[in-house]
């Protein structure tokens, strides 16, 4: 079988990270299995197998018409390709006009438009009956403006596209609101209802008849306030209700997604769910190495096996067991330089694996959760509050000193 990878992400043999671990590229598609041609930028080179023979380095996988250009020059020579994978959210876009101009099976540059587009998946979601935040797209400024006083303050100003809150304001008023009108274009940015509740994710994969697996957890706190200072993370809710299970089940179904990895996020309130958004691959930050290893479930392995097509076994999870991650931001303004860190391990129950800055390390703006933070944690073995009350103890006890840093 011919398969065409598009990889961004590095791995970290012999280091305390376990970024990417699960997705490594020669364990879910061995060669003696598959025909692996490999596009990648500088930063994805590093995440190959040693033993790849095909591999073509890409300037800017942003460069749509390039790196489709490009693979289409490899299915000449190769042979046409018969599966696309591409894990990053930041390589659907490019990965589905590859599939359409080369007649390659997959989503297309349409489908990947309804996971990709805010103003698209909630227009689809609603059309199902569900409810969604009441949005506008931005125009001018005049419009904002005036939009916004039908929604009310506060209010939230994001990108249509996008991912890992990158871009994304909680404004709390119209001073505010017409300051970000003047710095930002509005092409491709919205303006959408602040929800009050309790901010959700599932996590999962389905196949080509339904979902295969799910996992909801609750955010600690919403994504948006990390990139404002305070910690993110999620614990594995061990009692869902029908009720909740529906609405996800009923999303799913109104985005019609098959064969894929999803990360959908929703806000209970106590009244009723409200659909946030959702990505069609596996979920970013820790989430999937806490289902790994709470659930035995590789996401990434999974996703493979419903886009071969593969039979997948019924997945058997222990119901009652919960498992949760940490993650504490970067102490700004960046660079900062860590004077000293406090190690948890061994005094936190249930914390199982951490990832804190040595002394000497210089901490850095770089895009994405995963990434060297001011320090991750993560937890497994307890129930659901016993996981919560393990989070808030290393937030209560947890340090790091840095200092400025004046980069040469």
């Amino acid at each position: 079988m011919n398969v065409l990878v598009l990889n961004r992400w590095p791995q970290y043999p012999n280091s305390d990270r376990w970024d990417n671990s699960l997705a490594r590229l020669d364990e879910l598609l061995p060669a003696t299995q598959f025909r692996v041609s490999y596009m990648c930028d500088q930063t994805g080179r590093q995440g190959l197998p040693a033993q790849a023979d095909d591999i073509h380095i890409v300037d800017d996988f942003a460069d749509h018409d390039q790196v489709v250009e490009l693979a289409e020059h490899i299915q000449a020579e190769r042979g046409r390709f018969d599966l696309v994978v591409a894990f990053s959210e930041f390589l659907l876009d490019v990965a589905g006009r590859i599939r359409q101009r080369c007649g390659i099976a997959g989503p297309g540059p349409d489908e990947v438009e309804w996971f990709r587009n805010k103003h698209i998946m909630k227009q689809r979601v609603e059309a199902a009956g569900l409810r969604v935040p009441r949005w506008f797209l931005c125009h001018s400024p005049e419009q904002v403006l005036s939009d916004a006083r039908s929604l009310g303050f506060p209010l939230i100003f994001k990108p249509l596209r996008g991912a890992v809150s990158q871009g994304v304001h909680k404004v709390s008023n119209a001073a505010e609101l017409a300051a970000l009108c003047r710095s930002t274009a509005l092409q491709g940015q919205e303006i959408e209802e602040y929800i009050e509740g309790r901010l959700m994710h599932t996590d999962g994969v389905v196949g080509r008849d339904g979902c295969i697996y799910m996992c909801t957890s609750r955010y600690i706190v919403p994504c948006l306030d990390f990139e404002h200072g305070a910690a993110l993370g999620s614990v594995i809710q061990t009692e869902v209700t029908d009720e909740c299970k529906a609405f996800i089940l009923s999303a799913l179904a109104a985005l019609r997604l098959r064969n894929s990895a999803f990360h959908l996020e929703f806000f209970d309130t106590g009244r009723e769910f409200v659909f946030l958004e959702i990505g069609a691959r596996v979920p970013g930050a820790d989430v999937p190495y806490v289902l790994h290893d709470v659930h035995g479930v590789n996401l990434f392995r999974l996703w493979i096996d419903v886009m071969l097509g593969r039979e997948i076994s019924p997945i058997a999870i222990d119901p009652e067991a919960s498992g949760g991650w940490l993650m504490i931001p970067r102490p700004k303004p960046l660079p900062q330089q860590v004077v000293d860190a406090t190690p948890m391990m061994g005094k936190i129950p249930f914390l199982y694996r951490e990832l804190i800055p040595k002394p000497g390390q210089i901490l850095q703006q770089a895009g994405g959760y995963a990434t060297l933070q001011g320090g991750r944690f993560l937890f497994r073995g307890g129930d659901q509050r016993e996981i919560e009350d393990a989070i808030e103890a290393t937030l209560a006890a947890y340090r790091i000193t840095t200092t400025p840093y004046a980069m040469v």
